[in-house]
């Protein structure tokens, strides 16, 4: 266990966890593209697919916001992996959305250009399955966040944003969201419209007990669920489930 898990108990973070999630490891040389079919998600992975998207007896979760405490928490591959993980269980088309507009990263762990994207159909109001990339030959899709020098002056990037994420989801059985860090001064109200509820990722070091009670205060305060929380270590993580 993490200092920072021990912190986070004593602060009241009591409830039950999952151990052992991997951080990933790959070369930036190298970037993962591969199906999801042939993919070999950690158990750990695919136990919080498991408890996300598969549950039974809980509400259905079909979109899930991923998002770290600050930049480097690892939200970005959390996201991703659980994205293929979740392709790699169910027959239904999944789509994985870069909505870190000002800082994009998602296209590298695909291996894929960020030339076009997300910021584009909000741009130029035309939905976002015109910029979705499949994942090789698999039910896995990807929406880039778009170059960030194709911005655009005028119109409502939230309402934009928030209706290509309704059509998104209102197209795909299951849509994941790689968010802006709560460490940002984003707009979350867009992801609330849209989400059931979101996973916050805590790296290791970097982020204190305080930080992460303060991220989940903000969550609550925009009226986004906290499905669950991941420590990200150096070689392990911990997810916590925690069920409103």
């Amino acid at each position: 266990m993490s200092k920072n898990f021990e912190l986070l108990r004593r602060a009241g973070w009591g409830e039950e966890y999952l151990n052992g999630i991997p951080s990933p490891v790959y070369s930036k040389a190298s970037p993962i593209s591969r199906r999801p079919s042939a993919a070999r998600p950690s158990g750990q992975i695919s136990a919080l697919v498991q408890k996300l998207f598969q549950r039974s007896g809980d509400p259905q979760i079909r979109c899930a916001v991923f998002l770290g405490c600050t930049e480097s928490s690892g939200g970005t591959s959390v996201c991703a992996r659980t994205a293929l993980a979740l392709a790699g269980q169910v027959e239904d088309r999944v789509c994985v959305v870069d909505a870190k507009l000002e800082n994009p990263s998602l296209h590298r762990f695909f291996g894929q250009d960020n030339l076009i994207g997300l910021r584009d159909a909000i741009a130029h109001s035309r939905p976002g399955e015109i910029f979705i990339k499949q994942v090789e030959e698999s039910n896995l899709w990807f929406l880039p966040a778009g170059a960030p020098e194709n911005r655009r002056a005028g119109g409502s990037p939230q309402g934009g944003l928030t209706s290509c994420l309704i059509e998104l989801r209102s197209d795909f059985p299951y849509l994941l969201i790689d968010a802006p860090p709560l460490s940002q001064k984003s707009e979350l109200s867009a992801l609330a419209q849209v989400a059931d509820g979101a996973v916050l990722v805590v790296g290791a070091s970097g982020v204190t007990a305080d930080m992460a009670l303060k991220g989940r205060s903000r969550l609550f305060k925009s009226k986004i669920r906290l499905l669950g929380m991941v420590l990200n270590q150096e070689e392990t993580s911990v997810l916590r489930n925690r069920r409103s």
